[in-house]
């Protein structure tokens, strides 16, 4: 579970701030979890609250939204949201798959940059897609008191 890793990070990062602004508390922390990220909002948002401890982050109110992933075909300039990639998705060859004791899955959970693999632009056909949005974690703000 990545997503206790990274809440951890983020808390460290605001609390580290806090300390270098001499600021008595966190009231707010906004990050936006982008869908190729392939975290789990909910897990990444009770590790949050979970971590949420002392009189630093007590009462600290932790915003998390998804930001929409954009793919745009570099040969015809067509976008296409993941809705789209998704249709693509289901057709993969299952010897593709990564498999698990419980399930198998795409491998694009373990490595997101792996997109141009299995993605074509709808419009033309290409691999050679760039993803404009979408791809990673980031601390929007940060709120002190």
């Amino acid at each position: 579970m990545h997503e206790l890793g990274i809440a951890q990070s983020i808390v460290d990062f605001a609390v580290s701030e806090a300390r270098a602004r001499n600021s008595s508390r966190v009231a707010e922390v906004q990050v936006e979890v982008g869908e190729l990220a392939m975290i789990d909002r909910g897990i990444l948002s009770n590790s949050l609250r979970t971590l949420r401890s002392g009189p630093m982050l007590a009462s600290c109110r932790f915003r998390v939204r998804t930001r929409k992933v954009s793919f745009k075909c570099r040969k015809c300039s067509a976008t296409w949201p993941m809705a789209e990639a998704m249709k693509q998705l289901e057709n993969v060859a299952p010897e593709l798959l990564v498999r698990e004791p419980d399930s198998s899955e795409l491998p694009l959970h373990f490595l997101p940059s792996l997109y141009p693999a299995f993605v074509r632009c709808p419009k033309c056909g290409s691999a050679d897609l760039d993803v404009s949005a979408g791809e990673d974690v980031k601390i929007m703000r940060v709120v002190f008191e």
